[in-house]
């Protein structure tokens, strides 16, 4: 992904601010490549995610990037039945 769905790098390596986002990032990666959903699903949600974060104002975004991975990585498993409501 590019532009602000990108995932945060500083000199070519994934920046995480703490270790629950480096958690979310390592089970969406390995559910996708277990099959448990499709990755271009999971990129869709992401882009929604970042885009209703940032509303009408990107410099200021209602929550950081790691968190809209969560909100996009719940929206993929509820899609695959994976997550119970």
């Amino acid at each position: 992904m590019q532009g602000h769905q990108a995932l945060p790098r500083k000199s070519g390596e994934l920046v995480f601010q703490a270790n629950w986002e480096r958690r979310a990032f390592a089970m969406a990666v390995s559910l996708a490549e277990q099959g448990r959903f499709d990755w271009a699903d999971f990129q869709q949600a992401l882009i929604a995610a970042v885009d209703e974060a940032e509303g009408e104002d990107p410099l200021n975004p209602s929550r950081g990037y790691f968190e809209s991975w969560l909100v996009a990585l719940e929206a993929v498993l509820a899609q695959s039945d994976l997550l119970e409501g």
